[in-house]
């Protein structure tokens, strides 16, 4: 029996034609959306990231006001997860700092492309005043 009759059959017998069946290998299209990346960059956040150390679980800013992250007014601009991501990849240096609180490269992290990604994304939602679950 091929796949798509298998997928077929499975589908009928799980509920209708509303059922979706994937090849091996294949990723759910919506394990990719803004909410999941967000999610993933909460839990990244939180933990292997160690961004909480110094924003704060929550983005409250543990080391004062610069390195503050939730309801923060993002000034005349409107950041991209990309602008985001690539402050985390590159870090605040002494040179760029306002305030002299200094971020490492990936936050001192081993986080790789994707996750710093999440990471963004999840800032940006905090940053908007929204905490995803």
């Amino acid at each position: 029996m091929t796949l798509s009759r298998r997928c077929l059959l499975l589908g009928l017998l799980a509920g209708g034609p509303g059922f979706v069946c994937r090849a091996a290998g294949q990723s759910d299209p919506g394990a990719d959306s803004t909410v999941a990346r967000a999610a993933r960059g909460r839990s990244l956040f939180e933990g292997k990231g160690l961004c909480f150390s110094c924003h704060g679980k929550n983005g409250e800013g543990l080391l004062g006001p610069s390195t503050r992250l939730a309801s923060r007014p993002s000034g005349h601009t409107r950041p991209s997860v990309a602008d985001v991501a690539a402050l985390i990849k590159s870090g605040v240096d002494s040179a760029h700092s306002i305030s002299g609180q200094l971020m490492p490269a990936r936050g001192g992290s081993r986080l790789n492309d994707a996750e710093v990604e999440a990471v963004a994304t999840y800032v940006l939602e905090l940053e908007k005043g929204r905490k995803p679950e």
